[in-house]
């Protein structure tokens, strides 16, 4: 029998002495185990505590996209009040613009106004003067000088080119 070199080699006292390689590596196997579960338990702590924060993150995210929203509805139906408002209010000018229309259509109420407020005169016969508005009265003698110096630079220039 071929005996290895130092396998069975005994050195001192074997019974006060027993070998405790085989403990120490059950104790570093077992600490190891330990160590890795306290490393996996660690991990799945911190996992559960990211996806914790990330859902609370998108939660904050989410609530203010819905106020940011919920305060643009408020500002466009604010809006679309006041312009409600202030149609009501041009309408209610309107009829009452119509009203002094109607009432400034009334020859007499004319007449009244002219007479109490401006203190005018009804003519009288004589001093009605009449006019013949057939021919046009309002036309200048500006325009036809124009006219003519058109003319005379239109002549000019056809007998040149």
């Amino acid at each position: 029998m071929i005996i290895e070199k130092n396998k069975f080699e005994i050195q001192g006292n074997t019974v006060l002495a027993p070998e405790e390689s085989f403990r120490k590596r059950k104790y570093e196997d077992l600490e190891k185990s330990r160590e890795q579960t306290k490393q996996s338990k660690r991990l799945k702590n911190m996992k559960k505590k990211k996806s914790v924060l990330i859902n609370i993150f998108l939660g904050f995210v989410i609530g203010v996209a819905i106020i940011a929203r919920y305060s643009m509805i408020y500002n466009y139906q604010n809006t679309t009040f006041k312009a409600k408002a202030e149609i009501e209010v041009l309408n209610k000018e309107n009829d009452a613009f119509k009203v002094q229309l109607i009432k400034f259509k009334n020859i007499s109420y004319i007449e009244e106004i002219a007479t109490e407020k401006l203190h005018m005169v009804n003519p009288r016969i004589s001093d009605i003067e009449y006019c013949n508005l057939s021919k046009n009265n309002l036309e200048t003698n500006e325009i036809s000088e124009v006219k003519i110096s058109k003319n005379i630079i239109n002549k000019i220039k056809s007998f040149m080119f």
